[in-house]
């Protein structure tokens, strides 16, 4: 499930505490659970390990739960059921843009079709996950420009959505889905503007790590810890929020479900060959209404970061009718 977490010796995920599985170099050798591997990762690209047998568990009312051992989902409480994709590969995605190329600060409608990668057929059942079926990252090329949305779900098993990229550059399209058949995906396409005149070098990201880990937006005072404060690269970290009000320096206390958590963090390296999308440790308790429900002032993700460099990320919250997104950029050190 998280290809980037590498280990030489066996054990579990540190992210999902799923059991480790051998991987060689060379595509198709055999794994040590007797299944065949994946291709090692290239650089921009999101492989996903075969789920192995009933090792895992999930919960059939929160399919984004996935467990190595049997027991009870932590959000209902319902009985863990083990699972076997039919379709451990990843699922093979096309985009459309009109127009193309993207006028930069004009509308552009995008179209996601999914094609099952055995037999060619058009994907039309998908797991809902955090409340959407699709979750829609859009990041320029430089890191400076960023969304984070939902295409609607057509009856001919199509997605759709219309956005704006608000000036011309590269941008990264990533798009986050779960097959019925499958197992989740985590796939990036390249979306060019009209009147982009730089070339790509140009315009790689070249970040700063923050000197504070401090900032107001809109009327909140966000404070950023991490634990430990000095990043290592393959090794888990804890970032943890806590957000106060930004005039009275008041706790604040009223945050609101936000697509069924707390908050949502997209993690990206400077060149954006890392990808990690976390949700917070606290959860929403099921079975209330959620418009009464209300959190913070604290607000914690955990994320591995797999290699040393600087990396960007991004948090939002929702308070009242108000979407808050803030940034914040670090460095990852190597183990020395």
């Amino acid at each position: 499930m998280h290809p980037e977490v590498q280990s030489s010796t066996p054990g579990k995920c540190p992210k999902c505490e799923m059991k480790l599985v051998a991987e060689k170099s060379s595509g198709g050798q055999t794994s040590n659970t007797g299944s065949k591997s994946a291709p090692a990762a290239q650089p921009g690209q999101f492989s996903r390990e075969a789920v192995q047998g009933a090792e895992t568990y999930t919960c059939t009312m929160h399919p984004e739960i996935r467990t190595s051992a049997p027991g009870k989902c932590p959000k209902c409480e319902m009985p863990l059921t083990p699972v076997t994709p039919e379709i451990p590969d990843e699922f093979n995605l096309r985009m459309e843009a009109s127009p193309k190329p993207p006028k930069p600060n004009e509308k552009v409608r995008l179209r996601f079709m999914i094609y099952n990668p055995k037999t060619g057929e058009r994907v039309k059942q998908f797991q809902v996950m955090h409340d959407k079926l699709y979750h829609l990252f859009v990041v320029s090329q430089d890191l400076s420009e960023f969304q984070h949305i939902h295409p609607e779900f057509e009856s001919d098993g199509t997605f759709t959505i219309e956005t704006v990229l608000p000036r011309a550059g590269q941008y990264k399209i990533y798009s986050d889905f779960y097959p019925a058949d499958g197992t989740p995906q985590v796939l990036q396409q390249n979306l060019m503007t009209a009147g982009y005149k730089s070339d790509l070098a140009a315009s790689q990201a070249r970040l700063t790590p923050d000197a504070s880990l401090t900032k107001v937006v809109d009327g909140m005072k966000i404070e950023l810890k991490l634990e430990p404060s000095q990043l290592i690269s393959g090794q888990p970290a804890t970032l943890k929020y806590h957000v106060t009000d930004a005039k009275t320096g008041e706790p604040i206390r009223d945050l609101v479900p936000y697509l069924g958590a707390w908050g949502h963090t997209l993690i990206l390296s400077e060149d954006q060959s890392d990808y990690v999308h976390s949700h917070p440790e606290e959860t929403v308790p099921e079975g209330k209404d959620r418009m009464k429900l209300r959190g913070g002032p604290d607000v914690t993700f955990s994320a591995l970061l797999p290699h040393a460099g600087n990396y960007r990320i991004w948090t939002q919250f929702l308070r009242g009718e108000t979407l808050t997104t803030v940034s914040f950029t670090v460095r990852v050190e190597r183990l020395r």
